[in-house]
């Protein structure tokens, strides 16, 4: 088991807080030193292009390997030293591959909403927590009031846990017009 040089740094906030943002430059920074890098995102993940790309809301773009599961580009990803995650919340195996690739000595950025549309945790962002090196809290500004905003507001009607979508079904809020324009029936 190697750890010399393994670390773990989750990237939270909500909607629109500029976590992918923050989370291809990170990348990118350590990418200077002449670390091999790569990124991941989840194959449900198609809203601002094809499969096999992190797009930001900016239109920003970089090449990606996407999957359901990281488990299955294990192999694959042990050849990077540092390892991109956008959208962690939705993989299920994000923990135990996190620490896995952690203990083989890879810096391992995961970019992740910091709660669901009804102010919940992601459980596995909620473990791996636990085991971040360092956690980086993003903040959006309000879509109503302008203020700070810590949430994510879906603005459809849905109560699939998981609704992939952008400016059309979500809106960053302060936990004042969080409670103001929330419709869903289960706050």
């Amino acid at each position: 088991m190697q750890v010399e040089g393994g670390n773990i740094t989750l990237i939270i906030g909500p909607m629109f807080s500029g976590k992918s943002t923050y989370l291809l430059n990170y990348v990118r920074k350590l990418s200077y030193t002449g670390a091999k890098t790569v990124f991941v995102n989840h194959s449900i993940d198609n809203r601002y292009t094809s499969n096999g790309s992190i797009c930001t809301h900016e239109q920003e773009t970089v090449n990606a390997i996407s999957c359901n599961t990281l488990g299955e580009k294990m192999e694959e990803l042990e050849k990077y030293d540092i390892i991109g995650i956008d959208e962690g919340q939705f993989f299920s195996d994000l923990v135990d591959v996190s620490e896995k690739l952690c203990l083989q000595g890879k810096t391992v950025a995961v970019a992740a909403l910091s709660g669901d549309f009804r102010m919940k945790p992601f459980p596995n962002i909620a473990e791996l927590l636990s085991k971040a090196n360092k956690i980086k809290l993003m903040k959006a500004f309000c879509f109503y009031c302008h203020k700070e905003a810590a949430f994510s507001l879906r603005t459809v009607k849905s109560e699939k846990k998981i609704l992939v979508g952008s400016a059309e079904s979500y809106k960053p809020v302060c936990r004042n017009c969080y409670y103001k324009y929330n419709q869903s029936e289960t706050v």
